[in-house]
Protein backbone atom coordinates (compact mmCIF):
# COMPACT_ATOMS: atom_id res chain seq x y z
CA UNK A 1 0.00 0.00 0.00
CA UNK A 2 2.95 2.33 -0.08
CA UNK A 3 5.59 3.31 -2.61
CA UNK A 4 9.25 3.59 -1.70
CA UNK A 5 11.67 5.81 -3.58
CA UNK A 6 14.83 4.20 -4.91
CA UNK A 7 16.53 7.58 -4.79
CA UNK A 8 15.82 7.95 -1.06
CA UNK A 9 16.96 4.44 -0.04
CA UNK A 10 13.52 3.09 0.71
CA UNK A 11 11.96 5.95 2.65
CA UNK A 12 8.17 5.88 2.29
CA UNK A 13 7.17 8.93 0.31
CA UNK A 14 3.57 8.35 -0.77
CA UNK A 15 0.83 6.62 1.18
CA UNK A 16 -2.13 4.82 -0.41
CA UNK A 17 -1.93 3.39 -3.92
CA UNK A 18 0.97 5.37 -5.30
CA UNK A 19 1.17 6.55 -8.91
CA UNK A 20 3.18 4.19 -11.12
CA UNK A 21 6.89 4.54 -11.54
CA UNK A 22 9.56 6.25 -9.50
CA UNK A 23 9.47 10.01 -9.34
CA UNK A 24 11.41 11.24 -6.33
CA UNK A 25 9.84 13.37 -3.63
CA UNK A 26 6.60 15.35 -3.54
CA UNK A 27 7.49 18.88 -4.56
CA UNK A 28 4.16 20.73 -4.67
CA UNK A 29 0.58 19.98 -3.67
CA UNK A 30 -2.81 21.56 -3.00
CA UNK A 31 -5.94 20.26 -1.30
CA UNK A 32 -8.85 21.90 -3.15
CA UNK A 33 -11.86 20.39 -1.37
CA UNK A 34 -12.37 17.53 1.12
CA UNK A 35 -10.54 14.56 -0.40
CA UNK A 36 -9.82 16.30 -3.73
CA UNK A 37 -6.42 17.69 -4.64
CA UNK A 38 -3.27 17.48 -6.72
CA UNK A 39 0.41 16.78 -6.14
CA UNK A 40 3.55 17.06 -8.25
CA UNK A 41 6.37 14.53 -8.04
CA UNK A 42 9.37 14.12 -10.29
CA UNK A 43 7.96 16.35 -13.03
CA UNK A 44 4.65 14.44 -13.15
CA UNK A 45 1.29 15.76 -12.04
CA UNK A 46 -1.21 13.62 -10.08
CA UNK A 47 -4.87 13.93 -8.99
CA UNK A 48 -6.87 12.30 -6.20
CA UNK A 49 -10.57 12.35 -5.32
CA UNK A 50 -10.37 10.03 -2.29
CA UNK A 51 -7.79 11.81 -0.11
CA UNK A 52 -4.82 9.98 -1.56
CA UNK A 53 -6.05 6.39 -1.51
CA UNK A 54 -5.79 6.43 -5.32
CA UNK A 55 -3.96 8.74 -7.69
CA UNK A 56 -4.39 9.44 -11.41
CA UNK A 57 -1.57 10.78 -13.57
CA UNK A 58 -3.08 13.85 -15.28
CA UNK A 59 0.18 15.29 -16.59
CA UNK A 60 -0.45 17.16 -19.87
CA UNK A 61 1.26 15.55 -22.85
CA UNK A 62 4.75 17.03 -22.98
CA UNK A 63 8.03 16.52 -24.74
CA UNK A 64 10.86 14.95 -22.83
CA UNK A 65 12.52 18.32 -22.19
CA UNK A 66 9.40 20.22 -21.16
CA UNK A 67 9.17 21.55 -17.60
CA UNK A 68 6.01 22.14 -15.59
CA UNK A 69 6.49 25.61 -14.12
CA UNK A 70 3.21 26.85 -12.60
CA UNK A 71 0.09 24.97 -11.41
CA UNK A 72 -3.16 26.66 -10.43
CA UNK A 73 -6.71 25.31 -9.98
CA UNK A 74 -9.65 27.67 -9.62
CA UNK A 75 -11.90 24.85 -8.36
CA UNK A 76 -12.06 21.05 -8.50
CA UNK A 77 -12.47 21.02 -12.29
CA UNK A 78 -10.84 24.03 -13.92
CA UNK A 79 -7.08 24.51 -13.83
CA UNK A 80 -4.04 25.89 -15.67
CA UNK A 81 -0.47 24.64 -16.00
CA UNK A 82 2.40 26.61 -17.51
CA UNK A 83 5.07 24.60 -19.32
CA UNK A 84 8.33 25.64 -20.99
CA UNK A 85 10.69 23.79 -23.32
CA UNK A 86 13.77 24.73 -25.35
CA UNK A 87 13.25 25.36 -29.04
CA UNK A 88 14.99 22.94 -31.36
CA UNK A 89 18.46 24.07 -32.31
CA UNK A 90 18.56 27.13 -30.03
CA UNK A 91 18.62 28.29 -26.44
CA UNK A 92 15.29 30.08 -26.85
CA UNK A 93 12.30 28.80 -24.93
CA UNK A 94 8.68 28.22 -25.87
CA UNK A 95 6.21 28.47 -23.01
CA UNK A 96 2.58 27.34 -23.18
CA UNK A 97 -0.50 27.71 -21.04
CA UNK A 98 -2.22 24.34 -20.78
CA UNK A 99 -5.76 24.38 -19.39
CA UNK A 100 -8.40 21.87 -18.34
CA UNK A 101 -12.09 22.14 -17.46
CA UNK A 102 -12.53 18.51 -16.42
CA UNK A 103 -9.86 17.93 -13.74
CA UNK A 104 -7.16 16.92 -16.20
CA UNK A 105 -9.09 14.38 -18.28
CA UNK A 106 -8.48 16.61 -21.31
CA UNK A 107 -6.15 19.57 -21.81
CA UNK A 108 -5.92 22.39 -24.35
CA UNK A 109 -2.65 24.14 -25.14
CA UNK A 110 -2.09 27.80 -26.01
CA UNK A 111 1.36 29.35 -26.67
CA UNK A 112 2.22 32.23 -24.35
CA UNK A 113 2.60 35.24 -26.64
CA UNK A 114 3.01 38.88 -25.80
CA UNK A 115 4.90 41.94 -27.01
CA UNK A 116 7.05 43.84 -24.57
CA UNK A 117 6.83 47.61 -25.04
CA UNK A 118 9.99 49.63 -25.38
CA UNK A 119 10.88 51.25 -22.08
CA UNK A 120 12.75 54.50 -21.71
CA UNK A 121 16.49 53.95 -21.81
CA UNK A 122 16.16 50.33 -22.94
CA UNK A 123 16.19 48.59 -26.27
CA UNK A 124 13.31 46.41 -27.36
CA UNK A 125 13.32 42.96 -25.84
CA UNK A 126 13.36 40.24 -28.48
CA UNK A 127 9.96 38.84 -29.29
CA UNK A 128 11.38 35.31 -29.23
CA UNK A 129 11.76 35.63 -25.44
CA UNK A 130 15.15 33.82 -25.09
CA UNK A 131 15.40 31.69 -21.96
CA UNK A 132 11.99 32.91 -20.89
CA UNK A 133 10.18 31.13 -18.08
CA UNK A 134 6.45 31.32 -17.41
CA UNK A 135 6.25 31.11 -13.65
CA UNK A 136 3.29 31.22 -11.29
CA UNK A 137 -0.17 31.76 -12.72
CA UNK A 138 -3.41 32.70 -10.99
CA UNK A 139 -6.99 33.19 -12.20
CA UNK A 140 -10.07 34.71 -10.56
CA UNK A 141 -12.50 33.31 -13.16
CA UNK A 142 -12.13 31.40 -16.46
CA UNK A 143 -11.22 34.57 -18.37
CA UNK A 144 -9.15 36.83 -16.07
CA UNK A 145 -5.69 35.81 -14.90
CA UNK A 146 -2.12 36.86 -14.11
CA UNK A 147 1.20 35.27 -14.97
CA UNK A 148 4.71 36.01 -13.74
CA UNK A 149 7.12 35.78 -16.69
CA UNK A 150 10.90 35.87 -16.26
CA UNK A 151 13.20 36.81 -19.14
CA UNK A 152 16.84 35.79 -18.65
CA UNK A 153 19.85 37.43 -20.24
CA UNK A 154 22.14 35.84 -22.77
CA UNK A 155 24.50 34.59 -20.06
CA UNK A 156 21.78 33.50 -17.67
CA UNK A 157 23.03 35.78 -14.90
CA UNK A 158 20.75 38.72 -15.73
CA UNK A 159 16.98 38.58 -15.67
CA UNK A 160 13.89 40.75 -15.52
CA UNK A 161 10.39 39.71 -14.50
CA UNK A 162 7.06 40.89 -15.89
CA UNK A 163 3.47 40.73 -14.76
CA UNK A 164 1.32 39.51 -17.65
CA UNK A 165 -2.46 39.94 -17.62
CA UNK A 166 -5.12 38.14 -19.67
CA UNK A 167 -8.84 38.83 -20.03
CA UNK A 168 -9.58 36.11 -22.58
CA UNK A 169 -8.58 32.95 -20.73
CA UNK A 170 -4.92 33.08 -21.77
CA UNK A 171 -5.37 33.45 -25.53
CA UNK A 172 -3.51 36.76 -25.36
CA UNK A 173 -1.41 38.46 -22.68
CA UNK A 174 -0.46 42.06 -21.97
CA UNK A 175 2.48 43.20 -19.90
CA UNK A 176 1.62 45.65 -17.11
CA UNK A 177 4.52 48.15 -17.01
CA UNK A 178 3.56 49.70 -13.65
CA UNK A 179 3.69 46.45 -11.68
CA UNK A 180 6.29 46.48 -8.86
CA UNK A 181 9.51 44.55 -9.34
CA UNK A 182 9.20 41.79 -6.74
CA UNK A 183 11.58 39.26 -8.25
CA UNK A 184 11.15 35.96 -10.04
CA UNK A 185 9.87 33.94 -7.07
CA UNK A 186 6.56 35.74 -6.57
CA UNK A 187 3.23 34.73 -5.06
CA UNK A 188 0.05 36.16 -6.58
CA UNK A 189 -3.60 36.45 -5.58
CA UNK A 190 -6.30 37.82 -7.87
CA UNK A 191 -9.37 38.78 -5.84
CA UNK A 192 -11.38 40.38 -8.66
CA UNK A 193 -10.52 41.13 -12.31
CA UNK A 194 -9.23 44.54 -11.20
CA UNK A 195 -7.96 43.83 -7.66
CA UNK A 196 -4.95 41.68 -6.86
CA UNK A 197 -1.93 41.11 -4.61
CA UNK A 198 1.77 40.47 -5.30
CA UNK A 199 4.22 39.16 -2.70
CA UNK A 200 7.95 38.91 -3.43
CA UNK A 201 11.30 40.54 -2.83
CA UNK A 202 12.17 44.10 -3.74
CA UNK A 203 15.48 45.31 -5.17
CA UNK A 204 17.02 45.29 -1.68
CA UNK A 205 16.06 41.67 -1.06
CA UNK A 206 13.30 42.50 1.44
CA UNK A 207 9.91 40.78 1.35
CA UNK A 208 7.17 43.09 0.12
CA UNK A 209 3.39 42.88 -0.32
CA UNK A 210 1.73 45.07 -2.94
CA UNK A 211 -1.92 45.53 -3.87
CA UNK A 212 -3.71 47.03 -6.89
CA UNK A 213 -7.36 48.00 -7.07
CA UNK A 214 -7.45 49.47 -10.58
CA UNK A 215 -6.39 46.62 -12.83
CA UNK A 216 -2.61 46.79 -12.16
CA UNK A 217 -2.35 50.44 -13.17
CA UNK A 218 -1.32 51.68 -9.70
CA UNK A 219 0.03 49.86 -6.65
CA UNK A 220 0.37 50.34 -2.89
CA UNK A 221 2.85 48.63 -0.57
CA UNK A 222 1.29 47.11 2.56
CA UNK A 223 3.04 47.95 5.83
CA UNK A 224 1.67 47.28 9.31
CA UNK A 225 2.68 48.52 12.75
CA UNK A 226 3.39 46.26 15.70
CA UNK A 227 0.44 45.86 18.10
CA UNK A 228 0.85 47.31 21.60
CA UNK A 229 1.47 43.86 23.10
CA UNK A 230 4.76 43.42 21.24
CA UNK A 231 5.78 47.01 20.46
CA UNK A 232 8.23 48.50 19.85
CA UNK A 233 9.17 46.12 17.05
CA UNK A 234 9.90 45.98 13.33
CA UNK A 235 7.17 44.06 11.49
CA UNK A 236 7.40 42.16 8.21
CA UNK A 237 4.57 40.80 6.06
CA UNK A 238 5.08 37.04 5.60
CA UNK A 239 3.01 36.30 2.51
CA UNK A 240 -0.28 36.80 0.72
CA UNK A 241 -3.49 37.49 2.61
CA UNK A 242 -6.16 34.79 2.91
CA UNK A 243 -9.72 35.90 2.20
CA UNK A 244 -12.94 34.21 3.33
CA UNK A 245 -15.00 36.47 1.02
CA UNK A 246 -14.51 39.80 -0.73
CA UNK A 247 -14.33 41.72 2.55
CA UNK A 248 -13.07 39.42 5.35
CA UNK A 249 -9.51 38.15 5.40
CA UNK A 250 -6.30 37.56 7.35
CA UNK A 251 -2.62 38.42 6.97
CA UNK A 252 0.38 37.09 8.94
CA UNK A 253 3.03 39.55 10.08
CA UNK A 254 6.19 38.73 12.04
CA UNK A 255 7.47 41.35 14.47
CA UNK A 256 11.07 41.43 15.73
CA UNK A 257 12.27 43.47 18.70
CA UNK A 258 15.32 43.70 20.95
CA UNK A 259 19.03 43.48 20.23
CA UNK A 260 21.13 40.40 19.42
CA UNK A 261 21.42 37.90 20.92
CA UNK A 262 18.23 38.76 22.84
CA UNK A 263 15.90 39.11 19.90
CA UNK A 264 12.19 38.65 20.59
CA UNK A 265 9.98 37.30 17.82
CA UNK A 266 6.18 37.51 17.70
CA UNK A 267 3.81 36.26 15.01
CA UNK A 268 0.68 38.37 14.56
CA UNK A 269 -2.39 37.52 12.51
CA UNK A 270 -4.09 40.69 11.32
CA UNK A 271 -7.74 40.71 10.22
CA UNK A 272 -9.61 42.91 7.76
CA UNK A 273 -13.31 43.57 7.25
CA UNK A 274 -12.99 45.86 4.22
CA UNK A 275 -11.08 43.84 1.64
CA UNK A 276 -7.63 44.65 3.00
CA UNK A 277 -7.88 48.43 3.09
CA UNK A 278 -7.44 48.41 6.87
CA UNK A 279 -6.06 45.75 9.22
CA UNK A 280 -6.34 45.09 12.97
CA UNK A 281 -4.32 42.59 15.06
CA UNK A 282 -6.49 39.57 15.85
CA UNK A 283 -4.31 36.89 17.49
CA UNK A 284 -0.68 36.59 18.53
CA UNK A 285 2.04 34.02 19.19
CA UNK A 286 4.74 35.80 21.20
CA UNK A 287 8.06 35.08 22.92
CA UNK A 288 9.28 32.75 20.21
CA UNK A 289 12.85 31.55 20.66
CA UNK A 290 15.12 29.10 18.83
CA UNK A 291 13.49 26.17 20.61
CA UNK A 292 9.86 27.07 19.90
CA UNK A 293 10.21 28.77 16.53
CA UNK A 294 10.07 25.54 14.54
CA UNK A 295 6.68 24.66 16.02
CA UNK A 296 5.15 27.77 14.41
CA UNK A 297 7.15 28.03 11.17
CA UNK A 298 4.49 26.73 8.73
CA UNK A 299 0.93 28.03 8.93
CA UNK A 300 -2.35 28.43 7.06
CA UNK A 301 -5.70 30.10 7.72
CA UNK A 302 -8.94 28.20 7.12
CA UNK A 303 -12.47 28.94 8.37
CA UNK A 304 -11.05 31.65 10.67
CA UNK A 305 -8.64 29.18 12.33
CA UNK A 306 -4.91 29.84 12.29
CA UNK A 307 -3.33 26.39 11.85
CA UNK A 308 0.37 25.67 12.46
CA UNK A 309 2.18 22.49 11.46
CA UNK A 310 5.51 21.16 12.70
CA UNK A 311 7.18 17.79 12.26
CA UNK A 312 8.57 15.62 15.02
CA UNK A 313 10.10 12.30 13.95
CA UNK A 314 8.41 12.72 10.53
CA UNK A 315 4.96 13.02 12.12
CA UNK A 316 3.05 16.31 11.78
CA UNK A 317 1.88 18.06 14.93
CA UNK A 318 -0.79 20.75 14.61
CA UNK A 319 -1.61 23.81 16.70
CA UNK A 320 -4.80 25.81 16.08
CA UNK A 321 -5.61 29.35 17.20
CA UNK A 322 -9.13 30.78 17.16
CA UNK A 323 -10.26 34.40 17.15
CA UNK A 324 -8.52 36.64 19.72
CA UNK A 325 -6.28 33.79 20.96
CA UNK A 326 -2.94 34.63 22.52
CA UNK A 327 -0.09 32.12 22.97
CA UNK A 328 3.13 32.52 24.88
CA UNK A 329 5.44 30.17 22.96
CA UNK A 330 7.78 29.65 25.91
CA UNK A 331 4.96 28.71 28.24
CA UNK A 332 3.37 26.46 25.59
CA UNK A 333 6.57 24.52 24.84
CA UNK A 334 6.09 20.75 24.98
CA UNK A 335 8.19 19.22 27.78
CA UNK A 336 10.90 16.92 26.55
CA UNK A 337 10.94 18.21 22.99
CA UNK A 338 14.02 20.13 21.96
CA UNK A 339 12.72 21.29 18.59
CA UNK A 340 10.66 20.75 15.49
CA UNK A 341 11.31 20.89 11.79
CA UNK A 342 10.59 19.54 8.37
CA UNK A 343 6.95 20.63 7.91
CA UNK A 344 6.22 22.47 4.70
CA UNK A 345 3.38 23.41 2.31
CA UNK A 346 0.43 23.16 4.65
CA UNK A 347 -2.95 23.03 2.85
CA UNK A 348 -6.28 22.85 4.73
CA UNK A 349 -9.85 23.11 3.43
CA UNK A 350 -11.58 22.77 6.82
CA UNK A 351 -10.14 22.97 10.35
CA UNK A 352 -10.03 19.14 10.40
CA UNK A 353 -9.10 18.20 6.81
CA UNK A 354 -5.70 19.02 5.42
CA UNK A 355 -2.42 17.95 3.83
CA UNK A 356 1.16 18.69 4.78
CA UNK A 357 4.58 17.82 3.37
CA UNK A 358 7.09 16.68 5.99
CA UNK A 359 10.67 15.46 5.93
CA UNK A 360 12.15 14.88 2.50
CA UNK A 361 8.98 15.24 0.44
CA UNK A 362 6.56 13.00 2.33
CA UNK A 363 2.90 13.86 1.77
CA UNK A 364 0.57 13.17 4.72
CA UNK A 365 -3.12 13.90 5.21
CA UNK A 366 -5.49 14.24 8.16
CA UNK A 367 -9.27 14.24 8.43
CA UNK A 368 -9.45 14.73 12.19
CA UNK A 369 -7.47 17.92 12.79
CA UNK A 370 -4.13 16.19 13.15
CA UNK A 371 -5.04 13.48 15.67
CA UNK A 372 -4.03 10.95 13.00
Amino acid sequence: DAAASKAQEGDVLWYGKAPPGWGGVVGRMKLLAPGIGWAERGGRFYWTTDNGANWTDITPHTSGKERIEGIFFLDTHRGWVTTCRPKAGSDDAQCDLVSTADAGVTWSRTPVKFTLPKKEGQSNYPESMPRGTAGRTTFVDPMHGWMNFVLAGSHGDLWVSFLLVTSDGGQTWKEEPNAPNVGSDVDMLLATPSEGWLFGRDDDGDDQLNVTRDGANSWQTVTLEAPKEVAPADCFVMGLPTFEDTEHGFLQVNCLSGEPPEYKLAMVLFATEDGGRTWKPDRIVKNLDDRSRGKFRTSAVVDSYWVFAAASDHHPMLTQLGAADRIDARAAATPGRSGYGGADQLSFVTPTQGWVIVGDGELQSTTDGGAT
